[in-house]
């Protein structure tokens, strides 16, 4: 007996829902690693994909990144479907526009995620705290150089690492509370070099749902 061709509608991928709480739009520097760990975040703590986008930006510098989020936020206003808040994630690295960047944001919901060499700092706050700056050195930059030091801690990281939220979360708190003390630092010493922000994105997320 042949079978009964199936509804066309039934092979739709159903949308996500909608949940009652923010809307959240991030947008990334990096294509793969600051992507991939934002989004096994979102899996991990369960947040609607309808609620958390993930986006690398349109092109690989901080200025992209500020550009495309406002160009995203403006396509869902004119929709009617405005994002509550915009992250716009980066790093410092040798970005001769990185103060160009910063100068656009804080501003409305537009919020910085910002890392000093890069978003590997955050990552390895999870191993300990630490301050010694990093600076280019051997032909090699401070980016690199802080990659480095997370790859020495934890060999098996590469960029764009799958799994790399949950490999780290038992340490996240522990991250959270080096970062917090990073910045501390960072303000009362005027020297951002090594610190981040990301740990204020995470804790937003994590809680999003509380």
């Amino acid at each position: 007996m042949p079978r009964k061709p199936r509804n066309p509608s039934d092979l739709r991928r159903k949308a996500p829902k909608r949940e009652p709480y923010d809307r959240v739009l991030i947008v990334c520097e990096g294509e793969k690693t600051e992507p991939v760990y934002f989004e096994d975040l979102r899996n991990h703590y369960g947040l609607s994909t309808a609620n958390i986008a993930v986006t690398p930006a349109h092109g690989s510098d901080p200025v992209s990144v500020v550009k495309h989020a406002k160009k995203l936020q403006k396509g869902e206003s004119k929709q009617g479907e405005k994002f509550d808040k915009v992250y716009c994630v980066f790093d410092r690295d040798e970005h001769t526009n990185f103060d160009a960047a910063s100068s656009q944001l804080n501003a409305g919901d537009i919020v910085s995620a910002r890392s000093w060499p890069c978003f590997e700092f955050w990552l390895l706050l999870h191993f300990g705290y630490q301050r010694p700056p990093f600076h280019p050195a051997h032909g090699r930059t401070a980016a690199q150089l802080c990659q480095s030091s997370l790859k020495a801690k934890l060999p098996a990281y590469t960029k764009g690492m799958r799994g790399i939220f949950d490999k780290l979360l038992p340490s996240l708190d522990a991250g959270i509370q080096n970062a917090e003390r990073a910045q501390r630092d960072a303000q009362a010493t005027e020297e951002q070099n090594p610190s981040t922000e990301v740990h204020e994105l995470v804790k937003y997320l994590r809680d999003l749902k509380n």
